[in-house]
């Protein structure tokens, strides 16, 4: 695929990180949409599971005449830049932590226990 950026022409690897505005690596948008929607589709498969197994229960009615399970799930394009934009740094913070406990262990290399260690505090703090 390619990308024209300030009148040049520039071929993307499909390897790489999509770059923002700084040319700081972050995610691309339509992976994260695709991941979101993913997860929508499931828990709307969850929720339809449920309320046929529950067909006594009450059907919670949102508006006039729609459902929750008619009604597409969306994000708009902002949404999905700033949710970009927070993975990016939650996973760059996540490996300058997990980096600091390596280093005082004296390790080279971030293993999964550094990551489970920095994981509690590093969810608090998000």
């Amino acid at each position: 695929m390619e990308k024209k950026r300030k009148g040049k022409i520039k071929e993307r690897n499909p390897n790489t990180f999509a770059m923002d505005d700084n040319n700081t690596p972050t995610f691309e948008p339509d992976l994260i949409r695709a991941i979101f929607k993913h997860i929508w589709t499931r828990k709307s498969q969850e929720r339809e599971r449920n309320e046929i197994q529950n067909t006594e229960a009450v059907d919670s009615e949102v508006g006039a005449g729609t459902s929750k399970k008619n009604r597409p799930t969306s994000a708009n394009a902002n949404a999905l830049k700033l949710s970009c934009e927070l993975l990016r740094i939650f996973i760059t913070e996540a490996v300058q932590r997990a980096s600091t406990i390596a280093e005082a262990e004296g390790g080279t290399k971030i293993e999964a226990t550094h990551l489970e260690r920095i994981l509690p505090q590093l969810l608090l703090d998000f």
